[in-house]
């Protein structure tokens, strides 16, 4: 019993709630928007936040579905347990849930298997053992990241970016009550690019009804909420070169499981534009071979990279699209020449009218 309390002390001073959870990397442009997001080892997109990172009102509505009585309870709700096991293994009228968010991050966490009696025992017991080892704060914040919102995105943060192609701070109420039901049944929820199911729309809209009767000041979302559900369901993919050096090189691998958002210096304008020149180029020179390219905009006075552009096409298998041009090794060429007439004129060889010819030139076996 000694070593177990030792061991709780110890976990609640220096443990990590995230230990041997991966988070993906994730790269934003210098003005805060998203480039790209990676999979983890898992195959999981997970973008981890801070909870003081999360809006007031996600946390606010994701209480409110999930467990209205989490900062009251150690773990588990004993007044809700009794009342599910009673509905589903005595009455067996329906089967109904009473999992706390603490309960829900242990089956997450540890990867409980909790239909079955003992199986929800475990999950208790796992519960129970969180919300000793952890404050509230941090139980809280580690569901926020881990929340199954459908498919392979895991926290609200995540799907945010997914199905709404926002962070996760400039949700509106709508989109925010959207996020807050899927959790509970991904598979049924999860809108697609097409379509928001029916199961979606109607917990959204009594979670709506809740959220008004706690909040009376919003009740002009309720004309709103039975508006359909807009969503885009993909992360945005730009830069993907950059990126994917970045990832390569290890700039946001982590210690242990810290944040890997990281913040670039690519400004996606001149991203855009670098890539829209190449293309346009590659279009004019076609007929004299030309079917690829890189582009390079380094800012000279601060060496910062504002766009990279590792080939015309990055999905195109005819010209090795994924190759990144810009770290390629190649011959340097005529790259050269211009430092060898800027190194004349500063010797005072030739001066900056000058014309050179550029003409094999044979030295005796050289040429």
């Amino acid at each position: 019993f000694l070593a177990f309390v030792a061991h709780v002390i110890c976990t609640r001073v220096a443990g990590d709630i995230y230990n041997g959870i991966p988070f993906s990397g994730t790269y934003l442009a210098r003005d805060g928007s998203l480039l790209r997001v990676f999979l983890t080892a898992d195959e999981k997109f997970r973008i981890r936040k801070r909870l003081a990172d999360f809006p007031p009102d996600l946390v606010d509505a994701v209480l409110l579905q999930e467990d209205r009585y989490f900062f009251a309870h150690a773990g588990i709700n004993p007044v809700a347990l009794v009342k599910a096991g009673w509905e589903t293994y005595v009455l067996k009228e329906r089967r109904m849930g009473a999992s706390t968010i603490t309960m829900q991050l242990a089956r997450l966490k540890y990867g409980l298997h909790t239909r079955t009696i003992p199986g929800k025992l475990r999950q208790i017991a796992c519960a129970v053992y969180l919300d000793l080892c952890f404050s509230k704060d941090d139980i809280l914040e580690a569901y926020l990241n881990l929340a199954p919102c459908g498919r392979n995105i895991e926290g609200y943060s995540a799907a945010s970016w997914y199905y709404f192609n926002l962070p996760v701070a400039k949700l509106d109420l709508s989109q925010i009550l959207a996020l807050a039901v899927i959790p509970q049944d991904p598979l049924a929820r999860a809108p697609t690019r097409d379509t928001a199911p029916s199961e979606l729309l109607d917990a959204r809209a009594i979670l709506c009804e809740s959220w008004i009767a706690l909040h009376p000041d919003d009740g002009e979302y309720r004309n709103l909420i039975d508006l359909p559900v807009e969503t885009v369901t993909s992360f945005p993919f730009e830069a993907p070169h950059f990126t994917e050096l970045l990832e390569a090189r290890g700039f946001s691998a982590p210690k242990g499981s810290e944040s890997r958002e990281i913040r670039t210096t690519i400004d996606r304008k001149a991203q855009r534009l670098c890539e829209e020149a190449l293309r346009r180029y590659i279009e004019r020179n076609g007929d004299f071979g030309v079917s690829n390219g890189s582009v390079l905009l380094v800012d000279w006075t601060t060496m910062r990279v504002l766009a990279s552009v590792g080939s015309a096409d990055y999905f195109d298998d005819a010209i090795e699209g994924q190759v990144n041009g810009t770290i390629a090794k190649r011959s340097p060429g005529s790259t050269l020449k211009p430092f060898i007439y800027a190194l004349a004129v500063e010797q005072g060889r030739i001066h900056p009218e000058t014309m050179l010819k550029d003409t094999p030139v044979s030295f005796s076996e050289y040429t």
